[in-house]
């Protein structure tokens, strides 16, 4: 077992900040670096610290609202997830704010905390906005812990694509600097496996978040986040059913042979009413120059196409564009993963009622999830194998929801303040 000093540390730790509501530790810890802050340093230096915390470090009494916001619903959440939404409730004041926009421009930061734990996030392709998002989400829950002491962000970016043995040479990396805590997203796929297990083997405790899952969970790595992606295509196959009653649809996926366009497919699929015809499915790279190919493609051929099942909302600025292209009017229904404010601005211009919109959750908090299930399971708590599963909602798309100060590729649910989206410069 990995530094079996470090759950000690951290049990110890939690335990004074919940007997005085996030105060600094009476002593710091024995592994310090040298330019730690001293003893006696104010409590903003440690974060806010988690009052009343369980023997895990964690609270589950998470603000309604806030789960709302970034799930979509208060109900039928998880233990994990609450805990990890709790700590996205807590204020971010400006020093927070500041060190939150540091770490993520300069990819490793120190917290100034002198916590005796490293965490990582390895992205396999960390250079569109929604990665990015998730990056910053994942910071500013790293910074609500004052045992974190090292953030570490890498990204296998090469020539607009993931890059495999990039990705593998990233996580053995992290895997020689000892990093504590690596949540990924495996964009290698069943190549990164050999580097995941040698992590687990050193005691790392490392979780998949977004849908991510690879090899066996619980046996290869601690667990996953992800939503119920198959109840997701169900709820677009009621969704269709309802609002479009009989006609054609289509479903539009990312990349090609990517697993979380297949499942979601499969499962909305047998769950579509007979009265619609499914006229076929087509590859996007959730790209908006892919989605305009294949809707274009799709009405050239069904000019009377009534809906849409997809996962990326900003990417349907493209199938927006096809429809301009072609002199049709957007009399649609389009049912979506993600929630990219540039959609939802861009409706409330074209203000057709029959241009109906439902949307899930960018899922950008799912990062967080990752790395609070990481910091309970260092403190003794067992994770579920069979992942840290998100109930996906789908809600309509309403006049006012356009938000001119959340950056167009930016999701409603995300938890980031506006003020760091305008400081990452979006």
């Amino acid at each position: 077992m990995k530094r079996l000093y470090v759950i000690n540390a951290m049990i110890i730790l939690m335990l004074a900040l919940a007997a005085c509501g996030g105060g600094a530790a009476t002593q710091a810890p024995a592994d310090a670096p040298a330019d730690a802050p001293p003893a006696d340093a104010p409590p903003a230096e440690l974060g806010p610290g988690i009052e009343g915390a369980d023997q895990y470090g964690e609270r589950y009494d998470a603000d309604p609202a806030v789960l709302t916001k970034s799930i979509g619903t208060a109900d039928g959440i998880n233990e994990i997830a609450k805990a990890a939404l709790y700590r996205a409730g807590l204020p971010v004041d400006q020093a927070r704010i500041d060190l939150a926009v540091k770490c993520w421009k300069d990819k490793v930061c120190e917290t100034g905390t002198g916590g005796p734990i490293t965490v990582a996030l390895a992205d396999g392709f960390g250079e569109n906005f929604w990665r990015q998002m998730t990056h910053m989400e994942f910071i500013l829950q790293a910074l609500t812990y004052p045992e974190i002491g090292k953030i570490i962000y890498t990204t296998a970016f090469m020539y607009s694509t993931g890059d495999a043995a990039r990705s593998i040479a990233d996580f053995n990396s992290l895997i020689a600097q000892d990093v504590d805590i690596i949540v990924f997203f495996p964009d290698a796929g069943e190549a990164l496996l050999p580097a995941v297990r040698a992590a687990t083997e050193q005691g790392i405790v490392a979780i998949t978040h977004s849908y991510g899952a690879i090899g066996e969970p619980g046996k290869d790595y601690a667990s996953f986040v992800a939503e119920d992606v198959c109840l997701l295509g169900q709820l677009f196959a009621e969704t269709l059913n309802e609002e479009v009653g009989s006609g054609k649809v289509a479903f539009l996926g990312g990349t090609p042979g990517n697993a979380l366009s297949a499942y979601w497919q499969s499962c909305e699929e047998p769950a579509l009413s007979p009265d619609l015809e499914l006229v076929g499915r087509a590859d996007t790279s959730w790209t908006r120059e892919g989605t305009l190919q294949a809707v274009s493609g799709f009405i050239s051929a069904n000019p009377d196409i009534k809906g849409y099942s997809y996962e990326a909302a900003d990417s349907f600025m493209g199938g927006i564009r096809a429809y301009e292209q072609a002199g049709l009017p957007l009399d649609i229904v389009l049912t979506l993963r993600t929630d990219e404010m540039s959609l939802f601005c861009e409706w409330e211009k074209i203000d057709n009622p029959n241009f109906k919109v439902f949307y899930g959750s960018g899922g950008n908090y799912q990062s967080r999830i990752a790395l609070t299930a990481a910091m309970m399971k260092l403190k003794g708590y067992e994770l579920p194998a069979d992942g840290i599963v998100i109930p996906p909602v789908l809600r309509e798309l309403t006049k006012g929801t356009c938000n001119p100060d959340v950056p167009q590729e930016g999701s409603i649910s995300s938890m980031i303040p506006i003020e760091i989206f305008k400081a990452m410069g979006k």
